[in-house]
Parts: structure tokens; C-alpha cells; sequence
């Protein structure tokens, strides 16, 4: 089973494109629309990546359904759900897209969903279902994106209109970043906490970055000794992808603190940090915050936001910042830029004036 991209010379000096689908020893040739009047320069090398995306495509319908597909008859998928389902075992980082399925189901009960019945009307009916949960607008922004990338390639099947680039997304926010000062931080570790393994893990936290998840998953086996440094390999929970983290002395302070409590650990149990549910936890970080008077409520994010935002503050480039915190794209490490760029205004409002 594969997929290549042929170019066919024409009679006036131009090349056009077909695909070449391969499936038990047999080919098949999907002819394209894609063609270009010159065989080089920039025409010809934007019609080649057009053809490689279509090729591309093809290659991962191949995998949902290959005899389908081969055969041309694309256009015999009934159910939308089903399609969906389908997609999303191939696509790589799908737990948006799995997401976006378990609302989608709910959004459409126990019934059958006709892919004949998938119209603009139905998408804006879902991203009005999705509006109403109460979840974060990003996350609002990427289950409804994942719903138009499904639409889109389903459109490209012929499978349903072109209506996708018509739907209105969701507007990330602009939301204020709850984050620590490293004096904030000082006043926490001196305020008592009722729970060390989760103050040991918050601190912890704030030095290295870590989300809740990864701190709960994190087991000693993960701590690793390269040279006379100390080092954390761990498999990240959200894409599970794996992340190797350098130790600076603050970071091991608070883990030998974490270490200490593991007398009382059961035998069987080999988690650095004996945490609890992330309700539980966020009740007693909402507690200690408040007994530190740290003027919002705290959570386990907010020691990564602080983390983020304190290497900043100590001359640490953003793209080694995007890689600390295991970010796939640094735009979205570009938040904590926008914060460094409102500190420095405040600096300056704070110079005198007459």
C-alpha cells in the first residue's frame, strides 16, 4: 500500500499531476486538476507541494479504508460518526480530535448521524453546543477546529459541501496569567502547608514546570543521574511525548523534600509525590494560598506559568523556554512574552516624571 505523485510532461512544455495509488500489487492513477505551464520555478514547485498534500491525503484515507478508497467508492460512507471515528484513529496527537468525538456524540445522542445531514446549519448548531459547556474558550477553539479539519476532508471526498471555511471559530481570550513573583514563592515555602507531598510538588513545580498530570505520573525510575547532574526523564501525559529536564538546585530541594515523605509510602507505590485527586489537591492549594495571601486562588498551573515566566526574567530565551515546557509550537509560548512586554511597560510607568 502507497501513494506517489506523477508528473506527466505536456505537449506545450507543461507538467501536470496525477496521483499513483498502489494497493495489493495493483495501481491505480487518480488524475488531479493540478498543472503547471513551466516545469521549474516557483508555479512548478507550488503545483508539487498541492500534489504532495492531495498524495498525502490519499495515503491517509488508504489507512481508514484502503479497499474503499482504491476503488473509488469514497462516496459510500453513511454515517458521519462513523467517518469521523475513522479519521481520528489516524491522525497523530488526536486527543483534541477524540475530544471533539466524545462532545459529538453527546451533541447527537444515540441516533444515527446521516452524512447527508451534515450541513452548515448542523456545524453551527454544534459550535452553539460547544459554547454552552463550560470549558475554556481555547479548548472551545480547538474541539470546533477539530470538527472543521474532519469537514474539510470530507469535503475533499465529495462526501458533503464546501461549507467548512464558512464557520465563525472561537477567539482565544486574552486572559491574565496567574503567576508567582519569586517573592510570592519565598512567602509560600515559609507559610505551613497541610499537606507537604502537595506543597513539595507545587514548589517543585515552579522550577521545573511540570503540569499536574506529569507530576502525578512522575515515578522514581524517572529520575535519572547524568554525570554529577540530576535529571528527570518522563513521558508527558497530554501528548505523550518524552521530555528530559536538567535539575537546578532549587528543583532538587523541594524533590529531597518529596523523597523524605516516602517512608510512609506502601511498598507497592513508587510515585515521587504522593498527591491526591486534583480536586483534593486544589483545596488545600487554595487554602495555603490564601493563608500566604497570594491575591488568587492557586493551582497547579500556576507553578508552570511561574516557571515560565521567572526564566524569562532571568535571561532565558523564549525557544529554550517553548522546549522547558515540552510546547509543540512556540506561539504558544509567546503568552509569556506578552507578559515580560506588560512588565517592562510598568517599569517605565514607574520612573518619575514632572
Amino acid at each position: 500500500m502507497a501513494v506517489y505523485v506523477r508528473e506527466i510532461k505536456l505537449k506545450d512544455g507543461g507538467v501536470s499531476f496525477s496521483i499513483d495509488v498502489y494497493h495489493k500489487g495493483r495501481r491505480r492513477m487518480v488524475k488531479t486538476k493540478i498543472q503547471t505551464s513551466r516545469p521549474t520555478g516557483r508555479e512548478y514547485l507550488k503545483a508539487k507541494r498541492d500534489a504532495e498534500t492531495m498524495a498525502n491525503e490519499y495515503e491517509d484515507r488508504l489507512k481508514v479504508d484502503p479497499d474503499r478508497v482504491f476503488n473509488g467508492d469514497e462516496k459510500q460512507c453513511d454515517d458521519f460518526l462513523d467517518y469521523f471515528k475513522k479519521m481520528v484513529d489516524v491522525k497523530k496527537n488526536a486527543s483534541s480530535y477524540r475530544n471533539a468525538f466524545k462532545h459529538l456524540q453527546d451533541f447527537n445522542g444515540k441516533r444515527l448521524l446521516p452524512v447527508s445531514s451534515i450541513t452548515q446549519v448542523w456545524a453551527e448548531g454544534f459550535r452553539a453546543y460547544i459554547d454552552s459547556l463550560p470549558i475554556k474558550e481555547t479548548t472551545k477553539k480547538n474541539y470546533f477546529l477539530s470538527l472543521k479539519v474532519i469537514l474539510n476532508e470530507a469535503t475533499r471526498e465529495n462526501l458533503i459541501p464546501d461549507f467548512a471555511r464558512k464557520l465563525k471559530t472561537f477567539k482565544k481570550n486574552d486572559v491574565a496569567l496567574k503567576y508567582l513573583t519569586i517573592d510570592q514563592i519565598k512567602t509560600l515555602e515559609m507559610t505551613p502547608c497541610k499537606n507537604p507531598a502537595i506543597r513539595a510538588a507545587f514548589l517543585f513545580a515552579c522550577f521545573t514546570g511540570l503540569r499536574v498530570s506529569d507530576l502525578m505520573a512522575l515515578q522514581d525510575s524517572d529520575i535519572q543521574h547524568d554525570g554529577e547532574r540530576l535529571t528527570i526523564r518522563y513521558k508527558m501525559q497530554k501528548n505523550q511525548k518524552y521530555q528530559v529536564l536538567t535539575l537546578g538546585a532549587q528543583a532538587i530541594k523541594y524533590l529531597n523534600e518529596a523523597r523524605a515523605l516516602h517512608e510512609f509510602r506502601q511498598p507497592e507505590d513508587n510515585r515521587v509525590f504522593m498527591l491526591q485527586t486534583n480536586s483534593g489537591c486544589l483545596k488545600i492549594l487554595h487554602r495555603w494560598g490564601e493563608a500566604a495571601s497570594i491575591p488568587f486562588s492557586l493551582g497547579f498551573h500556576c507553578a508552570r506559568h511561574s516557571f515560565a515566566v521567572l526564566s524569562l526574567q532571568n535571561g532565558v530565551d523564549l525557544y529554550t523556554v517553548s522546549k522547558l515546557l515540552g510546547h509543540a509550537d512556540i506561539v504558544t509560548t509567546q503568552v509569556y512574552a506578552k507578559v515580560m512586554d506588560s512588565a517592562k511597560t510598568a517599569a517605565m510607568d514607574k520612573l518619575p516624571s514632572w
